[in-house]
């Protein structure tokens, strides 16, 4: 992830965490996506986590979260506010993840991710999932892939966008879709879990 990724989300940290504040935890979406899980209590490994707002919830769902965010910012509130939980400032890029994990969560945090990152971070993903362990994605979606920097009143940001036949066509073989869905927003998004293969 580039060097003026960091420096928007520690730019605007805390007015984007009121904006945040106001959208409701994704509390169906992680019911939803660890009903694929076969253990109860999985390692969770929350990618983008932010100050902490799903890792409220994630860590009551976990036998042990680790959160990731290449804001500073982010990972001091989150600290602070989710003890319970293992936070690291760090790119997602030059990250190791934790072996044995069973759920990955990646809550709108991969759009600013080329398809080129993101087909690397799925194989380097799936060599740490436990077999049925699953990966949770959120991304901009449009008709086809696509790149644009978009400017706020904050900061700008270069997201990626994605549809479903681009995602589909980087998984490694051991992985494979089991939910898909579209929501219609601001702009369209898409939702989808991402399953190990049993062996």
């Amino acid at each position: 992830m580039s060097e003026e990724i960091r420096q928007a989300y520690e730019t605007a940290a805390i007015p984007y965490r009121k904006k945040y504040d106001a959208i409701p935890v994704r509390i169906p979406d992680i019911d939803h996506a660890l009903s694929f899980v076969r253990v109860k209590q999985p390692k969770i490994l929350e990618i983008g986590c932010a100050y902490g707002r799903e890792a409220q919830y994630l860590v009551t769902k976990s036998s042990e979260y680790i959160g990731i965010d290449i804001s500073s910012t982010y990972i001091a509130m989150a600290k602070a506010e989710v003890p319970d939980g293992e936070f690291i400032c760090a790119d997602v890029m030059e990250y190791e993840f934790p072996p044995n994990t069973g759920a990955v969560f990646a809550f709108a945090s991969l759009l600013h991710n080329s398809k080129e990152d993101l087909a690397v971070l799925l194989r380097r993903l799936e060599q740490v999932l436990e077999p049925g362990g699953i990966i949770f994605l959120s991304l901009k979606r449009r008709n086809q892939y696509d790149t644009a920097i978009v400017t706020d009143d904050l900061v700008a940001r270069r997201f990626y966008y994605y549809n479903r036949p681009t995602v589909l066509n980087m998984l490694p073989d051991t992985l494979e879709e089991v939910y898909y869905d579209e929501q219609e927003l601001s702009e369209g998004w898409l939702t989808m879990v991402i399953q190990k293969k049993p062996f």
